[in-house]
């Protein structure tokens, strides 16, 4: 049995089977996006926090990336909502997801300064919108040239989908660490697998190695990682969060006594 050092709390983790690296989420509509490979990913289990992934990636450089997943096919495998191709920018999902996080941080325009962490564009959709509700907005895609590595720290961290793509947590966490202030917030977006995994887990539509899902998270496995670059992961009724210590600036997330 192969035993590996789990990358979010250090256990032992385990394989729990190969996937087809031309799986992708959207194979569970019926149909394959992509023909079957001949290449086998294997994911593997944590006995402990139950985070699960996959280490057939982890010597790839971001060229690698580009060329095997977020290459000019990556659409079929993530492709907009039925009826959405073509669609202004202003009317996709991301960008309505950009204006509801805006509406927690209304009156702290002035203040913050926020980074949208895998934004998709330069700016992607969701940073689209923060800029139009009045804040200032840095975009970084380590995969698009255009964005750079951002300076300095921020008030608020956006990360939407993003976590279930990075297969170096360590750096991941050093990142967040260097860039998120001290009395920031970091927003979490990414889907939370339950701990322990159920036998059948390889099932789950979102684990898809084709859309470079290969950092599939539960809540104690995320917890626990932020907290080694301390950072406290807080899962409310809005959504999944880290920070440092509480925010000071005007929000809606979080009240201070």
């Amino acid at each position: 049995m192969t035993v590996l050092t789990c990358k979010c709390c250090g256990n032992h983790s385990t394989l729990i089977g190969n996937l087809d690296f031309n799986r992708s989420c959207i194979d569970r509509t019926g149909t394959r996006a992509f023909p079957a490979s001949r290449e086998a990913v294997p994911y593997h289990a944590c006995g402990t926090c139950g985070f699960i992934f996959t280490n057939y990636m982890d010597g790839w450089t971001d060229d690698d990336f580009l060329k095997r997943i977020y290459n000019a096919d990556y659409i079929k495998a993530d492709p907009p909502l039925p009826g959405q191709f073509d669609v202004p920018v202003r009317e996709r999902p991301a960008y309505q997801q950009g204006k509801y996080i805006a509406s927690f941080f209304v009156d702290a325009r002035q203040e913050i300064r926020i980074l949208d962490f895998g934004s998709g564009g330069n700016p992607g959709p969701t940073g689209l919108a923060l800029t139009d509700e009045g804040f200032s907005v840095t975009s970084y895609d380590p995969f698009r040239a255009d964005t750079g590595l951002p300076e300095g720290i921020f008030e608020l961290i956006v990360a939407i989908e993003v976590f279930e793509h990075v297969a170096d947590l360590g750096r991941l966490g050093a990142f967040m660490k260097e860039h998120l202030s001290d009395n920031g917030l970091l927003w979490i977006q990414t889907m939370l697998h339950p701990n322990p995994p159920p036998p059948d887990v390889l099932t789950s539509w979102y684990i898809a190695p084709r859309n470079g899902h290969i950092s599939i998270f539960t809540l104690p496995a995320i917890t626990v990682l932020f907290r080694r670059y301390g950072i406290n992961v807080v899962q409310t009724a809005i959504g999944l969060f880290g920070v440092k210590d509480l925010p000071r600036f005007p929000n809606r997330v979080f009240v201070r006594a």
